[in-house]
Parts: C-alpha cells; sequence; structure tokens
C-alpha cells in the first residue's frame, strides 16, 4: 500500500497581493478619463428675457393653462404643430419641401398659433433622432421669437395692470422625448 504523502498548510503564512497591474490600468485610465473631460462640455444657453415676458413664463408654470403645443419634428414626413385643447389634437402638418425642411412655413404657422393662444409661452419639441442637431436648433429659432417687428404679441404685465407687446413667441422650449433615447 501506497501511502499518500500528506501536504502541509501553514495557516499562520502571508502573502503578497501583487497591485502592480490593478495600479497599471488605474495610470492608464486617469489620464483617458481626464482628457475626455475636456471635450464633454454642457452649456446652457441664457438668454434674456424682458421681465414681463419672464413673469408671464413662471404664472404659466404656477397655473398650467388646458392648450399644449407640440412641435414633433420628424426627418421623413416634415415638422408636425400639435395643438391640444381641451382634450383635442389640431395637426398642421408642414411637408419637406425638396428634401429639407419649409421654415418659413413653420414661421408663418407658430406666428399663427401664436396669436390664436397668445397666454402660452412654452412648447414642447419632439425631434425624432434621425433629425440633425443643426435642424432642431433652426425649429427652435423659428419657434422662440417673431422675425417680423411689427408683428407683436400681447402679454399682460401685472405692475402696470395692463397688455404690453412683444415679440417673443415661445421662448420656453421643453424637449418632450428626452428619455426615449
Amino acid at each position: 500500500m501506497r501511502r499518500m504523502k500528506k501536504i502541509k498548510i501553514n495557516h499562520h503564512s502571508e502573502f503578497e497581493l501583487d497591485l502592480a497591474p490593478l495600479l497599471a490600468v488605474m495610470v492608464k485610465l486617469v489620464p483617458v478619463l481626464l482628457l475626455s473631460s475636456a471635450f464633454v462640455q454642457m452649456m446652457v444657453i441664457e438668454t434674456e428675457l424682458p421681465q414681463v415676458v419672464s413673469e408671464a413664463i413662471q404664472r404659466q408654470e404656477q397655473q398650467p393653462t388646458p392648450t399644449n403645443v407640440a412641435i414633433e419634428v420628424d426627418a421623413k414626413e416634415g415638422i408636425n404643430i400639435v395643438v391640444t385643447e381641451k382634450g383635442k389634437d389640431q395637426v398642421e402638418n408642414i411637408p419637406l419641401k425638396n428634401g429639407a425642411f419649409d421654415y418659413p412655413t413653420l414661421h408663418q404657422k407658430l406666428v399663427a398659433v401664436k396669436k390664436a393662444h397668445p397666454e402660452i409661452f412654452k412648447i414642447e419639441l419632439n425631434p425624432d433622432g434621425k433629425v440633425p442637431y443643426n435642424e432642431v436648433v433652426k425649429v427652435m429659432d423659428e419657434a422662440r421669437q417673431s422675425r417680423d417687428n411689427t408683428i407683436k404679441f400681447p402679454v399682460f404685465d401685472t405692475k402696470q395692470g395692463k397688455n404690453v407687446e412683444t415679440n417673443y413667441m415661445f421662448p420656453e422650449i421643453v424637449f418632450a422625448n428626452m428619455m426615449e433615447g
């Protein structure tokens, strides 16, 4: 019978943990993360609004209106302006013109919507994921204020107690599809 060799285990022995590979990875990751943070910048576009318009936006946030205006931008079908009033949707379609968005028509229709609903300063923007960023910015620019200085919209000034006029249409734009990716 063959005797088995007894293995001795020393429970009181010490060993060294080799951290060199982990440190090597960290040394390489830290500069990469620092460099990448220089290229990612969050920016806030600050616009100065007249105080009367800012107050009207705050009033609208505190007392939401039953009317909602949304703009849906689709890269293939064009732009839809959806006005929801008392639960009913009114959709105005602005088709693509020669394969591009028709911004003059969009602006005209937004002016008409603002004239019909002067109390609304906030719109929801719902761009398709395939719409380029510069096109989204152009849509926002068309909605922000009237290009024609003769077109003014009434805003109630609480300090003076009367309506004043402004050329701002929809200065507050909210992206409605942020969670969709």
